[in-house]
């Protein structure tokens, strides 16, 4: 717990006279330092789940960002969604991806790989943000949930040995992301305008930056808008891609790590080609 503070300070989470305060706050009133921090507005809810997430690189998800299907929230009932504080969001091939309040509760993942017979994926999500859902889905709650105090730890380089296939190479242009998979619902519009970030040499894959969670696994369309000289009409690159790891970062964006696939040879080769001037 100490070693999580001095990282809350550390990286300008909260400064060290909140800290102080909130210290004499949680003793004041027997609770915990980060309902202090939540009590005398030093941190939400959402700021403690994200900063947990940085570290952890367990994603942080809204939970409204997302349409449950029926039978995705069918895999198991309310009382257990209740009990566990926790939703399944979606349901990518037989991985189903799961928001909770403590995804480190592993009675909770063994409890409903066995219910729904699928492999768990859990999430960071808010308490607020999941008892939001529930109350969408079910109706109003009967009990009040409160924060869990629990501590991560979590090999932050897990899944990241795709990039280490070939050299990174910076490259910049305007990018569409259209999902494929109709396993994944988005509430707002299914475009995702964004920005790469990166591409690999041998250019089997690009990085991005988005403002939200889209999972491994899931089956995407890609535009690459570049732009064209003076008064020409922008190229569009077209492309297909599987996301295989999506990253968070400070400020709630997400690192995705885009396969691409089914691009023209000559047409990655100029992607490349931007990369390098």
């Amino acid at each position: 717990m100490d070693d999580l503070i001095v990282r809350l300070v550390q990286d300008k989470w909260v400064e060290p006279a909140d800290l102080a305060a909130a210290k004499q706050e949680a003793v004041r009133f027997g609770k915990s330092l980060w309902t202090a921090f939540i009590k005398l507005g030093y941190l939400s809810e959402e700021d403690i789940a994200v900063f947990f997430s940085t570290l952890s690189n367990i994603p942080y998800v809204k939970v409204s960002d997302y349409e449950i299907s029926p039978e995705v929230l069918s895999l198991a009932d309310e009382v257990f969604y209740r009990t566990n504080l926790a939703i399944p969001v979606f349901k990518i091939r037989n991985v189903l991806f799961v928001a909770c309040a403590n995804p480190l509760d592993t009675g909770l993942i063994d409890n409903l790989n066995q219910i729904s017979n699928c492999d768990i994926e859990p999430l960071l999500a808010s308490a607020n943000s999941i008892t939001g859902a529930l109350n969408y889905y079910y109706g109003p709650p009967q009990k009040d949930f409160e924060i869990e105090k629990f501590m991560i730890k979590r090999n932050t380089l897990k899944g990241l040995a795709f990039w280490r296939e070939s050299e990174r190479l910076r490259l910049e242009v305007p990018l569409r992301i259209m999902i494929d998979d109709q396993s994944l619902v988005l509430h707002h519009a299914p475009v995702i305008d964004c920005r790469t970030t990166n591409i690999s040499r041998n250019g089997s894959a690009v990085g991005a930056q988005v403002f939200l969670f889209l999972p491994k696994g899931v089956y995407v369309s890609l535009e690459f808008k570049l732009e064209g000289a003076l008064g020409a009409e922008p190229r569009i690159i077209k492309a297909k891609g599987e996301i295989v790891h999506s990253h968070m970062e400070k400020g709630q964006r997400y690192f995705l790590g885009i396969k691409l696939i089914g691009a023209a040879n000559n047409e990655v080769q100029d992607l490349i080609g931007l990369s390098e001037k």
